[in-house]
């Protein structure tokens, strides 16, 4: 559930004002004065506080509540806060087990402690419509910061929050009565942050800076490392929570760039550290895949049984896409599993140390638009040698090669960009051309492989759509390998390479 909110400070003689009519037919309606006492959860070094993440346990008379909220980016309302909410009840003790892996990539091996109590008397009023259906809820809250069993500070905070279907000009006209009544804007902080004060506000881990105008080539390293190892932390969440398959093809993503990056910096890393990293990151990326892969596919073949099927085909093409969702359930399992065990976040532990402190060499130190060029030549080269070689029709498994050394050369010439500028970045735009189309082409090898595995374990109609949908992707990779050369010539435009000399 994504939680709207907007928080102020109040002093302490502030009265909440009357709020009726700040919508059409809007009325108040109070509600009983609550006790509520919550503890916050955090590593000693506030991994989740850093990364904008609370985790609590909250009491509530008997009822007692586990929260994780999750920042889900830019607020849609001014001053605001927008956070994903996702409750489980259960005592206090050992984390529930489904927030516990929600949180796993950033707390890792580090310990889970206790890092701040609150007491909070709050008072709420709830806005309803005329249909009685609520618009927003005011809590008025008076919280003491708790030091064991004596009271270590007070503040007093007003929380406006939004439900999912009001119209943000509601909001805006019970944040501009409440500030009439006295109440100031303030920062959308979590009531933890000013319980903990600047420590909650520290950089996270793996996070890119600004690089100079004229980088070395350890600081263009490091922020590449950097990006690639926070992108795999960010969508660890979305890839747990599982409503938004960009989740895992990102964390993905992640793990390919790392494993790429890593590559094309060999010659200024100390490999005995990097090396095997990137084995390991190749068994993350497999268990991914394994889950991303069908993603791409029930698209592609829905896509395609809307192009050659009719109505009447649609419950064997449901027949046949539920085989894929089988996979796909599987493959979320071993995900899982996967994302909750030692060796994963023992991984991210030493992914984490990576983008911190690279292991670079004493050649790292040099000028980036000097030592970096040449590295991004070397994959270019042996991609231009292993086009230049195909003779006649190229094979499937040899456009694959293709598009595999296409995405290689791609993510190193995006690598270096912040060295080399524009020219980087148009000799990226064309590899990454090639590699869509034949990254296309592939796609349709491998949908038509899985399409085929089903033959003699479904039914005629089932076998008819099977046919279907294989004719069309023989189709589409046609168009595809009728376009791969055209691709080529664009990527490989000597005006494009011209600053590798």
């Amino acid at each position: 559930m994504i939680e709207r909110e907007v928080k102020l400070a109040a002093w302490p003689g502030f009265s909440l004002p009357d709020l009726d009519g700040v919508g059409d037919g809007a009325r108040t309606r109070r509600r009983e004065t609550v006790d509520l006492e919550a503890t916050y959860f955090d590593t000693p070094d506030l991994r989740l506080g850093r990364r904008g993440i609370t985790l609590r346990h909250r009491r509530r008379g008997a009822r007692e509540i586990w929260t994780v909220k999750l920042p889900v980016g830019d607020a849609s309302l001014a001053g605001g806060l927008d956070r994903d909410e996702i409750d489980v009840s259960a005592p206090e003790g050992e984390v529930p087990a489904r927030l516990a892996l929600i949180v796993a990539a950033h707390i890792r091996t580090a310990p889970l402690r206790p890092v701040a109590r609150l007491s909070t008397v709050r008072r709420r009023t709830v806005v309803e419509g005329p249909d009685g259906i609520p618009l927003a809820e005011i809590d008025d809250d008076e919280v003491s910061v708790m030091d064991g069993g004596r009271v270590a500070g007070r503040f007093r905070e007003i929380e406006v929050e939004i439900a999912p279907d009001a119209s943000d000009d509601v909001a805006r006209a019970v944040v501009e009565r409440l500030c009439r009544a006295g109440a100031e804007e303030s920062d959308p902080i979590p009531k933890v942050a000013r319980a903990l004060g600047p420590r909650f506000f520290d950089p996270p881990e793996a996070v890119t800076r600004d690089l100079p105008p004229e980088p070395s080539a350890a600081e263009v390293i490091t922020d590449a490392i950097a990006a690639a190892v926070g992108r795999i932390l960010d969508h660890h969440v979305v890839a747990i929570v599982g409503t938004d398959p960009e989740g895992v093809h990102q964390m993905r993503v992640g793990t390919r760039r790392l494993r790429s990056d890593l590559r094309t910096f060999r010659p200024l890393l100390d490999r005995a550290v990097s090396d095997p990293l990137r084995d390991e990151m190749r068994w993350l990326a497999e268990i991914l895949g394994a889950v991303r892969d069908p993603d791409v596919m029930a698209g592609r073949l829905r896509a395609g049984a809307e192009r050659v099927l009719d109505d009447v085909d649609e419950p064997a093409v449901v027949a046949v896409l539920s085989c894929l969702d089988a996979d796909r359930d599987r493959a979320v399992t071993t995900l899982h599993d996967t994302l909750g065990s030692d060796r994963y976040l023992h991984l991210l532990d030493d992914l984490v140390a990576l983008a911190e402190s690279p292991p670079l060499l004493d050649e790292a130190g040099a000028p980036a638009a000097e030592a970096l060029p040449g590295l991004v030549a070397k994959p270019w080269k042996y991609l231009r040698h292993l086009v230049r070689d195909i003779e006649g029709e190229p094979s499937d498994e040899v456009l694959h090669d293709v598009r595999k050394r296409a995405k290689q050369v791609r993510y190193a010439a995006e690598a270096v960009e912040p060295a080399v500028g524009s020219p980087a970045r148009q000799a990226a735009k064309g590899a990454k051309g090639l590699q869509d189309t034949l990254g296309d082409h592939q796609d349709t090898v491998v949908a038509e492989e899985w399409l085929r595995g089903l033959l003699g374990s479904v039914d005629s109609g089932a076998t008819f759509v099977l046919g279907a949908l294989s004719a069309e992707q023989r189709v589409e990779r046609a168009e595809r390998r009728a376009e791969w050369i055209e691709q080529w010539e664009k990527a490989s435009a000597a005006d494009r390479w011209r600053w590798l000399r």
